[in-house]
């Protein structure tokens, strides 16, 4: 993974049915310098925004406001699609 600055999570949604969890979170973040390359064309300001679909994952300890690094695994070709699971999510501050 490339070194970053993290993520600052906004937002945590939960869905329980049963007894199967599910999580997204929701997470503010810098723009890739990739994405921010007036050279090139592309220029942004603020920061993005993204939900992101942990499923299953254990995200008890997380808290609103937290700075979060997320590692993900390999990616897997289901019959619906190509995802690629949570691997670890690391707290930064």
């Amino acid at each position: 993974m490339n070194e970053s600055t993290g993520s600052t999570i906004v937002g945590i949604s939960v869905y329980e049915n049963g007894d199967k969890t599910s999580t997204t979170l929701h997470v503010l973040s810098d723009f890739d310098s990739y994405h921010n390359n007036p050279e090139s064309g592309r220029s942004c300001e603020g920061q993005k925004a993204e939900s992101i679909y942990v499923g299953s994952y254990d995200c008890s300890d997380l808290e609103i406001g937290q700075t979060i690094e997320i590692f993900y695994g390999k990616a897997i070709t289901t019959a619906k699609g190509t995802y690629q699971p949570i691997a670890m999510i690391r707290v930064l501050s």
